[in-house]
């Protein structure tokens, strides 16, 4: 019985073969629908989407991002977020089947433009759904993805019978499917409901419309309100001539500061009346850039044009775009074992062991406060806890010393040199050449109370060189005073 795919039909062991060699897809006609583009006009564009004609949308998407630099901005943050982190492929179990199937699919995962293939499905964002057609190739041991190219979203027609996007054309508008392993399909969803609703710029499309009436408006009041008048005075007794090259100097005078006039007229340059136009047409526009940063990005503080902002507000909100992060990286990776990785395993090892594709895993790290952690373990190890020096190389990301590589030390301080002095000098007294000293510490080691260890030292006394002992001792305290002296120099800085 053959196994099938989302749409029930059988997925073949090997691509179909109109997706094998180049690829050939038409371009959509452009109509650059965000020309003079009105409320009306916008309202109609998002209705035919949901109906199913994507064209008039995708196109205005389009040119929304390419128009606005600051949208264009946002949509490049949430896209390289994604494709700047590391990846790795993880096996669908534990087995040696798996173990194959992962080598073979590695070897073609490295090789792929990981970064353009992520850059055009992540294009879904923007417009809700994102196509990337794939043709493949032979090479004589295994069946591999040999190119890649973004599907236009205005090539697109969506069926919502059967969820689904075909491919459009102009001998077939209603638009066909895409054959198993043909298309790698990425959808963004910020709702539930129709895809075809669910990108991103449905929720800016009126943000811009506004924004750029606002915009227009402005440069007309710069154009009209940011030069002087500039009026011209003739006698009523000025002929046609004169009257003409006063007209053509008051004309000149904006552009070239210079004009030849007769002795009987005037010019007069009259200030522009001060108001509240362009205030209203800034706090117009950026409410509309902060709705947008609000809506792209979840947060406005990263995108905001010198607002103020306290620390904890910024780490709240890159906590919020930690989760964008995560769930773009995670939405994507779904997409690739599905439209990607699950076709190769079947064209090369059967749909029968489509269970064993391997799982693309974005590694999505939050930044750790280091200091605070380091501040926090030094203070467990002073109560007593044991930190293993493995885990701590790796939670801080310091390698380990390889043979005969040079290390940097911590500078001692000057109580810590002096103690350790003063530990190794007791040592070395106890090591010293003197008749009965083993004697005398043996007794002291083995004395079970204070009257035995009086007892011991009694039956010894008439072994022990007092003199040579006295003199060790003399010395041990001379050396440990003059090393505490050094200690307190060194600690009050009169050497540096």
């Amino acid at each position: 019985m053959p196994i099938l795919d989302q749409y029930g039909n059988p997925i073949p062991r090997e691509p179909p073969k109109s997706i094998r060699g180049s690829l050939a897809l038409e371009a959509p006609y452009r109509a650059y629908p965000a020309r003079g583009l009105t409320p009306e006009r916008l309202a109609r564009i998002l209705r035919l989407a949901d109906e199913g004609d994507l064209a008039p949308q995708a196109e205005l998407f389009e040119e929304m991002e390419e128009r606005d630099a600051l949208l264009f901005s946002l949509l490049q943050t949430r896209k390289l977020a994604v494709i700047g982190l590391d990846w790795r492929l993880e096996p669908a179990e534990e087995g040696r089947e798996a173990r194959r199937v992962l080598r073979a699919v590695e070897e073609v995962w490295w090789n792929l433009p990981l970064e353009d293939l992520m850059l055009d499905l992540l294009s879904a964002l923007a417009q809700g759904v994102s196509v990337v057609a794939v043709s493949w190739e032979w090479d004589g041991l295994m069946w591999r993805p040999k190119a890649f190219r973004w599907v236009h979203p205005g090539s697109l027609v969506y069926r919502e019978a059967e969820d689904r996007f075909l491919l459009a054309s102009p001998e077939q508008p209603e638009g066909v499917p895409f054959p198993y392993g043909g298309a790698v399909e990425h959808r963004y969803k910020a709702r539930s409901g129709l895809p075809t609703r669910a990108g991103l710029m449905r929720s800016v499309a009126w943000l811009y419309l506004f924004k750029h009436y606002a915009l227009k408006d402005w440069m007309v009041f710069a154009e009209v309100y940011g030069q002087p008048y500039r009026i011209g005075r003739y006698d009523p007794a000025a002929g046609e001539e004169e009257r003409r090259r006063l007209e053509e100097a008051v004309r000149r005078l904006g552009a070239d500061a210079a004009g030849v006039i007769s002795k009987d007229t005037e010019i007069e340059i009259l200030e522009a009346a001060k108001g509240q136009g362009p205030e209203v047409y800034e706090r117009l526009i950026r409410l509309a850039n902060r709705e947008m940063a609000q809506a792209v990005l979840g947060q406005t503080l990263t995108s905001s044009e010198g607002e103020g902002g306290s620390y904890a507000l910024a780490k709240v909100h890159d906590q919020v775009r930690l989760d964008l992060l995560r769930a773009d990286a995670r939405a994507l990776a779904k997409t690739l074992r599905e439209g990607l990785l699950k076709p190769f395993v079947a064209f090369n090892f059967g749909p029968e062991r489509l269970d064993l594709t391997p799982y693309p895993v974005p590694e999505v790290e939050e930044e750790k406060d280091l200091e605070s952690r380091a501040r926090v373990l030094q203070t467990l190890q002073a109560m007593g806890l044991r930190l293993p020096e493995a885990w701590l190389r790796e939670e801080f990301g310091v390698p380990p010393l390889g043979e005969g590589q040079a290390a940097l030390e911590r500078r001692r301080r000057g109580l810590v040199a002096g103690q350790a002095f003063v530990d190794r000098l007791g040592d070395r007294a106890l090591e010293a050449p003197m008749p009965g000293l083993p004697a005398l510490l043996r007794a002291i080691e083995e004395a079970a109370d204070y009257e035995d260890l009086r007892r011991r030292l009694l039956a010894l006394y008439p072994e022990i060189p007092f003199g040579e002992l006295a003199e060790l001792l003399d010395a041990a305290l001379t050396l440990s005073e003059l090393a505490g002296r050094l200690a307190q120099r060194q600690d009050s800085g009169l050497d540096r």
